[in-house]
């Protein structure tokens, strides 16, 4: 059995994405879950002028103790001092120098041509390995460098005395195929690499990273970089640990890493850095599943307040509907306070109902603490049949996710909510689903004594007022 190692990037990535930039807090709460899972390396993001950073490296160094830490540096002494100050309490410390390797790269970044960075890489590594112990070298846009410099760099490094290379498909265009055949020339080029670790930072922009990564590891590779969640571009933690969890076996391939709470994990992860669409289905069930929005609503004592409140919590109604809600609002008003729960279910079942284009026919829902949800889907569209599998972060996630490959397209989801409407053990689950395209919510109400067929309902409600309105 071949074991690797994995390195988690989140924190370094989700520093170049403005999108998923994260909290002090956030950073600190994202290191803590990879450690538990015992994520072999965590990866921070630079040490630059912010005091932040060197602030949040320093502690990450005093908390971490079974995985490794590692910080990018380019090349600059000033700024490699500045990392490993941050850095030498770690109990496991690592500099990873990351410079591009590709023409273009270099003269973009560094304004430098190919000849000049060799005994400037020499220099470096040395300094690095006179600080740390254990000291990494990255050759970003490996794929698409010249390989006689390529090797040449690759020989400065080693001979400075770094321990990993890490090779990059830094765009994601290189097939499985196609990347074994690279690392066999770069390995035939450079036969000093089979004596330290080669890494890989496999981009997932065609969805064959897993595919990959395993040809990688098939043809040297000893280590795997990932990132929680697709959307940073990287191969995904959860996608590769599942594809080891399931193959790993007859692949003859394994890591160290626990998939006990692999799932609730990432999903956690994913919901921090925001970064995928599954993530966002996370944080939408988990914050409002179970309370929903209870925020009072003010006085309202003609239709045109009403008509103001409804479009401050985002939503635009038609003059009839309008008539319809407020009409409604007044005889829940007069038995209990009203909240904006009340007024959204009202809008979901009363405002722009639709021809139901989609029909649900049957679903049948596998879930468990041992297995991974997943939903088996069948819907009818005047009168025929579409079919869908999906896998998912819970029943619910998994169900919508079948749906929307019946769709053939994406709805952002806004928000879901779910709640009893009647009580005892036969409580009845009442599911609001808002739907969010071009810019408009649209809302989608479901009953069942199913909280899953509720939900299901709900999200057909929300799609079919969609379709509706747009002429699908």
């Amino acid at each position: 059995m071949h074991k690797i190692k994995i390195s988690d990037i989140t924190l370094r990535e989700s520093e170049q994405t403005h999108s998923a930039k994260l909290s002090f807090k956030e950073k600190l709460e994202t290191a803590k879950l990879l450690e538990k899972l015992q994520v072999d390396v965590i990866e921070t993001g630079t040490v630059g002028d912010s005091p932040a950073d060197a602030a949040f490296i320093r502690t990450l160094a005093t908390t971490l103790d079974y995985s490794r830490l590692c910080v990018p540096v380019a090349l600059d002494k000033a700024a490699i001092d500045s990392s490993w100050a941050a850095l030498s309490k770690a109990k496991k410390p690592c500099l990873n120098i990351i410079i591009p390797t590709s023409t273009v790269g270099l003269e973009y970044q560094y304004q430098m041509k190919a000849e000049k960075v060799l005994p400037l890489v020499s220099e470096i590594v040395e300094y690095c390995v006179s600080l740390c112990p254990d000291v990494e070298f990255t050759a970003e846009d490996s794929v698409r460098s010249d390989l006689e410099f390529l090797a040449k760099v690759l020989k400065a490094a080693i001979d400075a005395g770094t321990k990993v290379i890490t090779l990059c498909d830094s765009v994601g265009e290189m097939l499985p195929e196609e990347l074994s055949k690279f690392i066999t020339s770069v390995y035939n080029r450079v036969p000093e690499l089979r004596n330290i670790t080669l890494a890989l930072h496999c981009k997932d922009k065609l969805g064959l990273a897993s595919a990959a990564a395993l040809n990688g590891v098939n043809s040297g590779a000893a280590l795997i970089k990932v990132s929680s969640g697709n959307g940073l571009g990287t191969l995904s933690l959860e996608q590769f640990l599942n594809v080891l969890k399931v193959r790993g076996d007859t692949l003859g391939i394994s890591s160290k890493v626990s998939t006990v709470a692999l799932q609730r994990t990432c999903a956690r992860l994913a919901a921090l850095t925001g970064s995928s669409d599954a993530s966002r289905r996370a944080s939408a069930i988990s914050t409002t599943e179970s309370s929903g929005d209870d925020s009072g609503v003010p006085d309202i004592n003609d239709i045109e307040q009403l008509r103001t409140h409804i479009a401050s919590i985002g939503y635009d109604v038609s003059d009839d509907d309008i008539e319809r809600i407020y009409s409604q609002y007044q005889d829940i008003s007069r038995s209990k306070k009203v909240v904006n729960r009340d007024i959204e279910a009202l809008i979901a079942e009363t405002a722009g109902q639709a021809p139901p284009t989609y029909m649900l026919k049957n679903y049948v829902i596998n879930s468990g603490s041992a297995i991974a949800a997943t939903a088996y889907i069948e819907l009818t569209k005047n009168g025929t049949s579409g079919t869908a599998l999906s896998a998912g972060d819970g029943p619910i996630d998994a169900a919508f996710m079948a749906m929307e490959q019946i769709f053939g397209t994406h709805y952002e989801l806004e928000e879901f909510q779910i709640h009893a409407v009647t009580g005892g053990r036969e409580a009845t689950g009442d599911a609001l689903v808002k739907l969010r395209h071009d810019g408009k919510l649209y809302s989608g109400r479901g009953v069942s004594t199913d909280i899953v067929g509720a939900s299901i309902r709900a999200y057909l409600s929300a799609v079919n007022k969609i379709v509706h309105e747009n002429g699908g």
